[in-house]
């Protein structure tokens, strides 16, 4: 079940557009507690987004709302896609497991560079595909997630996360001009502790003390294994989660 343009459907009917063609969309994944979490920062993403690529449309507070009501989500993850001619909202569980919180995250480094210059680059776009396959060959291979440097060297982000690390009890993120997009978590941790945004290199997260992800769905989850050097943690990652966890309750 969907709602497609605030009908409900049982088939995944779309009026085909430039977002079909040419990938001249948005879409933004929500987590929903009993009502979306950070909503405001997630539509002023997509809103702000859809300006730029050129598509006149604007999604409001209660749209969204609309759609929770109309396709009962609760404790689940929404996803919105918005192009031209559609605005498609879609509902799924949310597949992170305590596991693995508890046992953390194996991550790999991608041979694909970020592209800083790049507007796609910064947004939530239908133009996914890159992170897609590179996800799946991450997964193929045993690991949980892959990151990605820029074309420069820099450190950028995950194929579906922000990349933080901590060296000597401070906490550490590539700046967003690195080429990254601007996560709703990482916007929380970045507001909530003493973040250092900057550029790193593979050689900084190699020598970090802790390492972790955020993203709007699976929140903190700490990494565990970086190739094939194995992360401890300190705990500090974990104090964050749970200030995380508590937040959103």
């Amino acid at each position: 079940m969907i709602l497609l343009n605030g009908e409900l459907q049982d088939s995944e009917k779309i009026h085909l557009d430039s977002g079909f063609y040419f990938g001249r969309g948005l879409f933004e994944t929500m987590l929903v507690k009993r009502k979306p979490v950070f909503l405001t920062e997630h539509l002023n993403r997509i809103n702000s987004g859809l300006k730029i690529i050129g598509v006149n449309k604007k999604i409001t507070e209660e749209d969204v709302l609309e759609a929770v009501s109309k396709l009962k989500c609760e404790d689940c993850v929404l996803k919105l896609v918005v192009t031209d001619k559609n605005v498609i909202y879609t509902t799924r569980k949310n597949n992170y497991t305590e596991e693995q919180y508890k046992k953390g995250f194996s991550i790999k480094i991608s041979t694909v560079k970020r592209n800083p210059y790049s507007k796609i680059t910064y947004l939530k776009s239908l133009n996914y595909l890159e992170n897609i396959l590179e996800h799946e060959e991450c997964i193929e291979e045993g690991y949980n997630e892959v990151i990605f440097f820029n074309t420069s060297g820099k450190l950028a982000e995950g194929s579906v996360s922000n990349v933080f690390f901590i060296k000597n009890k401070k906490i550490y993120t590539p700046s967003t001009d690195c080429g990254l997009l601007n996560g709703t978590v990482r916007k929380f941790v970045v507001n909530n502790y003493d973040v250092i945004e900057g550029e790193f290199y593979e050689q900084d997260l190699i020598n970090s003390d802790e390492i972790f992800l955020t993203n709007s769905i699976m929140g903190v989850m700490k990494v565990s294994k970086l190739s094939n050097k194995y992360i401890k943690s300190s705990g500090i990652t974990e104090t964050i989660r749970k200030k995380y966890e508590e937040y959103i309750k």
